[in-house]
């Protein structure tokens, strides 16, 4: 079988992956040999080192866990998460284990259907890194697919609800909680496409949680209270790894199990550190789960709602919720979602299976992707014609125009026509005349309920029919995406914990971007010295070290032809493909020379506990800090986002995992994942603390400006003046703390513009430094120069007052701020 499409598409999951196909319109996930719809995503090496993929591993890592890995999906882009395994010390990267799965299930193709796969659509989470999204693909090379598109979750998840049965004019959310992600997508539907309007998401927020949630407030503390021997049993622990991985999996399969029970019996044959074996016997109770799960669901929840808000929709406006991931098989979960109070209130949609949906939807985008044709087309044979094809598979139009073009051996008279015998009635194009070049264009006519299939007739001129390849092509009527967009934000970091973003949130993908940066440190290749790293960042925040650090470009000495001093111009540029992967070049212009090759996305580590512990004592101190500002003040938002934070358990939720950090590098990343949480929060209620301070400050700020632009500026300065005042009414207005903040240090540069052209700044600068006299290091020579100072500005000689200044400058610690609300200074 010839394809012209790519057909297939996988969800390469946490847990499960699994393959799906779009044969003539219909979708199939394919079955592996165990005859089941998904394969466990877990690798086993066994004693004779032979490679094993899928239950079989995962089985065996109960038993076998120095020889087994599981959801390395989540390691995705980290440069340190090898896996060593004992057999053979074969190390593999989370990309080459993800190959494996890969492989896999090319392998259930061709067992099936007897196909060779070269090409698949691959999904990946919405809130995937662009590094992981970048390991991802290398997976993909890995196991052989030439071509790997990237396909979000959310993405493929509304696809294959949408397929057949499309919306109009509505409003969708995909609420997507898999083994290890969370995604939820805002969809709009309309005119027979759709489009991701809004994204939120947390890579580390999945149904893994709530397995070790189990294991480690209910297995562990049951085991150790009713038997002795099991000291020190923790995740991690290299001497328990066995038993922990037991442990898990039965958490797994109890809890998919609580689906249809009340409860479960968890029987488990244990090897205490005596080497004796016992029976662990636990009654797992639906309640005791839904009481762990509640603040995954929070989580989950505040997420949608603020992908909701964000966008000034409300559950009201949405039609329904789309659910996939297999934990949202839960009746608690669902539940929970319904109720209009704590959860969404908006109906839920389960009419497809929630663990195959992904790969369905996979397969439903794959169906619209051309299969990369070679540049030049084979020559026919004798008598024979080759037909090029220029169409879009699927679409919301039920008359798709198709053009193309036949080569061969003399097309003078020639004629096409495309046959749909399956119509009701059978449906005709009529003979279409070739140009002389051989080219055509022809609409079709196509049902909605089904896939198309139209036969192409090649008749010569005597009306005789000819050969042509293809002979057919499919056309399906389905939803689309129009163009995929950037699901976070992408930026440099900047020296001063800024960010620069150069692609916003939402932005449709191809994109690209250039910006002007300067050099802050010198580059000397003759003494081996110095650096230009531009750290590559994801997220929405202005403080640099609020979001992800995805990757850097980074220059040594070694690859310039020349000295770069500090200062330099870098001309940096980002470009993002429609996969979400990543191209950076830096041109110098001082070299005239362009770096590509520079790029790193796998620059991320996971943290030391040392590193992780110091900032969590630092973050609960701030939080306390800020409880006791909000109970002076009582405001209420303030308020509700602090009920936020523990409603999420977020604080209990760094404890456990900063303990199991200590020996566990997937809990140390989490754990450092969940810190970042916890200080953007405390961020936001610090904002609204400070807010009423700050408002008196750009009150003060603006009209000190005014005073000084209206007796001192000229026309351009009073037009600056009422732009920034707008602006900073605004902000005002949108309760934006860290813009207001800018828009505050906007007026106060004006001023200082202004203050410094007409040569009124040196002098109050000079009587702000004079008055901080007893602070200075040299006291007599501190005299001395405010001596020289006073003499100058008595003599109008404004050049050595900028002198004066810079040297008293010098004589503190750290030289101080000028207080810029104030623009008067005491006569002299």
């Amino acid at each position: 079988m010839i394809r012209t499409t790519i057909d297939y598409g996988i969800d390469l999951g946490t847990t499960t992956s699994a393959i799906a196909v779009l044969n003539d319109g219909d979708v199939q996930v394919i079955k592996n040999n165990h005859q089941s719809e998904t394969t466990a995503s877990a690798v086993w090496i066994d004693q004779r080192e032979r490679l094993h993929v899928g239950e079989i591993a995962k089985r065996r890592s109960e038993f076998d866990p120095w020889n087994t890995c599981v959801e390395f999906k989540l390691r995705m882009g980290l440069s340190d998460q090898a896996k060593t395994f004992a057999n053979g010390d074969r190390t593999m990267t989370p990309e080459e284990m993800s190959a494996e799965v890969l492989k896999s299930l090319k392998g259930d193709v061709a067992q099936r259907g007897g196909e060779h796969l070269r090409a698949a659509v691959v999904t990946v989470p919405a809130a995937f890194e662009l590094s992981a999204c970048e390991a991802t693909k290398q997976a993909a090379r890995l196991a052989g697919l030439e071509h790997a598109p990237l396909l979000q979750e959310p993405t493929a998840a509304a696809l294959a609800y949408a397929y057949h049965s499309p919306g109009d004019k509505a409003f969708w959310l995909v609420y997507d909680l898999g083994g290890g992600t969370f995604d939820a997508a805002v969809v709009n539907i309309r005119d027979g496409e759709f489009t991701v309007v809004n994204h939120r998401g947390d890579n580390f927020l999945g149904g893994k949680l709530i397995d070790w949630r189990i294991v480690e407030e209910l297995f562990i503390p049951a085991l150790i209270g009713e038997h002795r021997g099991f000291a020190g049993l923790g995740r991690g622990e290299p001497r328990w790894l066995g038993a922990i991985a037991k442990l898990k999996q039965a958490a797994e399969q109890g809890k998919i199990q609580l689906s249809r029970a009340d409860s479960v019996p968890v029987t488990l044959d244990l090897e205490d550190d005596r080497g004796d074996r016992i029976d662990f016997l636990y009654d797992l109770r639906r309640a005791d789960v839904e009481r762990l799960t509640e603040p995954f669901i929070v989580r989950s929840v505040n997420l949608c709602r603020k992908a909701l808000d964000e966008r000034g929709l409300t559950p009201a406006d949405i039609e329904k919720v789309l659910l996939v991931g297999g934990p949202t098989l839960s009746p608690y979960l669902r539940e929970r979602l319904a109720d209009p109070r704590q959860g969404l209130g908006i109906p839920l949609d389960h009419s497809r299976d929630p663990v195959t949906a992904v790969a369905m939807g996979a397969a439903i985008f794959a169906g619209n992707q051309r299969v990369d044709l070679p540049e030049s087309l084979p020559v026919p044979a004798a008598g024979e014609y080759v037909a090029e094809l220029e169409y879009q598979p699927m679409g919301a139009d039920t008359e798709p125009l198709v053009g193309g073009r036949i080569f061969g051996a003399g097309t003078t008279g020639f004629t096409v026509e495309f046959v749909n015998a399956a119509a009701e009635p059978a449906w005709r194009s009529g003979k279409i005349a070739l140009a002389d070049d051989g080219t055509f264009t022809a609409t079709l006519w196509a049902g909605k309920e089904r896939a198309s299939t139209f036969t192409i007739e090649l008749c010569d001129a005597s009306g005789t029919p000819r050969p042509v390849a293809p002979d057919r092509l499919t056309y399906t009527v389905a939803a689309v995406e129009p163009q995929p967009t950037l699901t976070n934000a992408v930026g440099v970091g900047l020296e001063s914990n800024e960010v620069v973003w150069l692609l916003e949130r939402g932005t449709p993908l191809p994109a690209r971007r250039r910006y002007l940066l300067r050099t802050t440190i010198a580059l000397s290749r003759s003494q081996n010295q110095g650096y230009i790293r531009i750290p590559i960042l994801e997220g929405d925040h202005e403080r640099a070290d609020r979001n992800r650090r995805v990757g850097r470009l980074q220059i040594d000495p070694g690859q310039i032809t020349r000295d770069v001093p500090a200062g330099s111009e870098v001309e940096f540029s980002v470009t993002v493909d429609e996969s979400r992967l990543v191209v950076a070049r830096a041109y110098i212009p001082l070299l005239d020379e362009e770096f590509e090759h520079a790029i790193e996305l796998r620059t991320e580590t996971t943290p030391a506990h040392e590193e992780l512990a110091a900032r969590f004592r630092a973050e609960r101190h701030r939080l306390n800090d800020v409880r006791m500002q909000v109970s002076d003040i009582g405001d209420a938002r303030a308020e509700a986002m602090l009920d936020r934070i523990e409603a999420e358990r977020t604080v209990q939720d760094i404890e456990r995992l900063l303990d199991a950090a200590r020996t566990d590098q997937e809990a140390a990343r989490s754990c450092g994942t969940r810190l970042l949480d916890l200080q953007i929060a405390i961020d936001e209620v610090e904002a609204l603390v400070r807010w009423p301070t700050l408002v008196g400050q750009a009150k003060e700020v603006l009209a000190a400006a005014r005073e000084v632009v209206e007796s001192k500026g000229d026309p351009n300065d009073r037009r600056s003046f009422a732009t920034l005042e707008s602006s900073l009414r605004e902000a005002i207005t949108a309760h934006d703390a860290e813009l207001l903040e800018k828009r505050i240090e906007d007026l106060a540069q004006l001023a200082v513009y202004v203050l410094d052209r007409t040569d009124e700044l040196p002098i109050m600068r000079f009587e702000h430094l004079r008055n901080l006299e007893p602070e200075m290091r040299d006291r007599r020579e501190a005299a001395q120069l405010i001596a020289t100072g006073k003499k100058a500005i008595e003599r109008g000689d404004i050049r050595t007052v900028r002198y004066v200044n810079r040297e008293l400058e010098g004589m503190f610690p750290t030289p101080p701020p000028i207080d810029l609300t104030s623009t008067v200074a005491r006569g002299s």
